[in-house]
C-alpha cells in the first residue's frame, strides 16, 4: 500500500501541498483529479522523491520513502511534458534503463512494441508527442514497477490507442499488484478504469474515496412540478445543486432518493420524476463547487 500522511510543501511563500493524505491500495487504479494548479504534478514528485516535503511521510508497504531510500527503485514515473536524451532510440533508451530498474523485462518491452506498433530504432525526439507517451508508457510497463505514477499519459492519444493502452494497464494491475496512479483531466477516461479517486484543489484532497461508493453518495434527479417550487428542506436529504432549465428541474443531492421522492409527491403534484447516473465528471464539478470553485458569473457590461 502506498500511503502519504500529512505532506506539506511550500515553494517559497506558496503553499503548494496543505497536509495532503493519500491511500491507494495494491491492484488498484487510482486516479488524482483536480483543478488546475492544484498539485497533483508536485505530489507525484514527492512521492518519486524529486522533491523533498517540508512536513509529512510517505510509505510504502510500511517502509518509509526518502532520500536515498533504495524502495524508489521500484517506482516509475511517466511526466506530462516528456525529455528524453539526444539521439536515443526506445533500444538506447531500454539499455541505459536497464542500468536503473533490475526487473525490467526485454520480453515484455519486445512485444508491448510490436502491441503499440512503435519502431524501436527511431529517434525519440522526432516521434510525434502520440507515439512518444506510447514509448514511455512501454518503458514504464517494461521495468514492472510496483508503483507506477502517470501524469496526464493519455493526452495526445487517439481513440484506438487509448484502448489499447487500457487494456494493457489493467492487465498489468491483475497480474502483478501494482499500485497505479494516474493524473488526468480527462474524467470520462478515468470513469470507466478507476478503482478509487482522490479529488484535489487548492493543494489539498477534498475527497478520496472509492469511485462506486462516490457515486452512490452523490445523486442526481431531474423533475417537474405544477405550480410554483418553493424550499427543499428535510433531514433525509441534502440539496446540494438545484438547476432548472425551462419547466424541469434538476437536483444533485445526498440522502435517499425514495425519502426525496415522497417529500416530493407530499408537497407537490410531481408530473416528471427520474434518477440520472452521476460520472466522475459530475462528482467533479459538484465537489468543487462545494467549495466556490467555477461557480462565478461572468459579468458583461
Amino acid at each position: 500500500m502506498l500511503k502519504v500522511n500529512d505532506l506539506s510543501k511550500k515553494f517559497r511563500e506558496f503553499q503548494v501541498l496543505n497536509n495532503i493524505n493519500l491511500n491507494a491500495d495494491m491492484g488498484q487504479i487510482y486516479g488524482l483529479v483536480g483543478s488546475n494548479g492544484c498539485g497533483k504534478t508536485t505530489l507525484l514528485k514527492h512521492i518519486m522523491n524529486i522533491y523533498k516535503q517540508d512536513s509529512g511521510y510517505i510509505f510504502f508497504n510500511g517502509e518509509a520513502v526518502k532520500d536515498n531510500s533504495e524502495i524508489v527503485e521500484d517506482f516509475y514515473y511517466v511526466q506530462d511534458n516528456l525529455f528524453f536524451p539526444n539521439q536515443y532510440s526506445l533500444n538506447k533508451l531500454l539499455e541505459f534503463e536497464s542500468l536503473i530498474y533490475k526487473n525490467i523485462s526485454k520480453e515484455k518491452f519486445d512485444r508491448l512494441v510490436d502491441f503499440f506498433n512503435l519502431d524501436k530504432d527511431k529517434n525519440l525526439n522526432k516521434m510525434s508527442k502520440g507515439q512518444k507517451k506510447q514509448a514511455a508508457f512501454v518503458m514504464a510497463i517494461s521495468t514492472q514497477p510496483k508503483v507506477l505514477l502517470l501524469d496526464e499519459i493519455v493526452d495526445g492519444l487517439d481513440a484506438v490507442v487509448k484502448r489499447k493502452f487500457w487494456s494493457v494497464l489493467i492487465q498489468e494491475v491483475i497480474d502483478n499488484e501494482m499500485v497505479v496512479i494516474i493524473s488526468s483531466h480527462d474524467l470520462k477516461e478515468l470513469d470507466n478504469i478507476c478503482d478509487k479517486v482522490g479529488i484535489m484543489h487548492e493543494g489539498k484532497i477534498l475527497k478520496e474515496e472509492n469511485l462506486e461508493k462516490m457515486k452512490n453518495e452523490i445523486k442526481r434527479v431531474q423533475f417537474a412540478v405544477e405550480g410554483e417550487l418553493g424550499e427543499l428542506d428535510s433531514n433525509d436529504f441534502k440539496v446540494l445543486k438545484l438547476v432548472k432549465i425551462g419547466s424541469i428541474y434538476i437536483c444533485t443531492l445526498t440522502g435517499s432518493i425514495e425519502k426525496f421522492k415522497e417529500y416530493m409527491n407530499s408537497k407537490y403534484k410531481v408530473i416528471i420524476f427520474d434518477e440520472l447516473s452521476m460520472s466522475l465528471e459530475d462528482i467533479f464539478i459538484t465537489e468543487l463547487g462545494g467549495v466556490g470553485y467555477g461557480t462565478e458569473d461572468l459579468e458583461i457590461k
